[in-house]
């Protein structure tokens, strides 16, 4: 539930608290920088790459026209780190799998999304789903 004083933080500020939450869980290691440029077969697979400190760098300055443009990066994170290793037992696509869960319960905590939970919902889903 969303209460008052979260919506009177301007939604910006809300995506740069919820990004240095991310950027502190232990598993974020692998988002934190680009993906060096050298990685063996990352280009092939990752057409638009993106990490957390990018992201910092876009919010710091004022790039993202709102939180839906920050949110697209942060999934986008996620989405090529299980393009890249997509073993659900791979530690990357655990790590992207879990940080894209605490992403969703962030964002919608804050009162951010705007698909009803659908984002939420499909994280846990793709998180139960590679638990088993």
């Amino acid at each position: 539930m969303v209460v008052a004083k979260e919506l009177a933080v301007p939604e910006m500020e809300r995506c740069a608290t919820i990004l240095a939450a991310l950027v502190k869980r232990k598993d974020a290691s692998w988002f934190l920088e680009p993906v060096p440029a050298d990685t063996e077969g990352y280009a092939l697979v990752v057409s638009s790459p993106m990490d957390y400190g990018t992201i910092q760098a876009k919010i710091t300055a004022g790039t993202y026209a709102d939180a839906a443009a920050f949110a697209a990066d942060v999934r986008l994170v996620a989405s090529n780190a299980v393009a890249y290793s997509p073993e659900a037992n791979d530690d990357c696509n655990a790590a992207a799998r879990a940080n894209l869960l605490a992403f969703e319960k962030a964002f919608s905590k804050s009162g951010l999304a705007t698909d009803g939970g659908t984002a939420l919902a499909a994280a846990e889903a793709a998180s139960k789903a590679a638990a088993k």
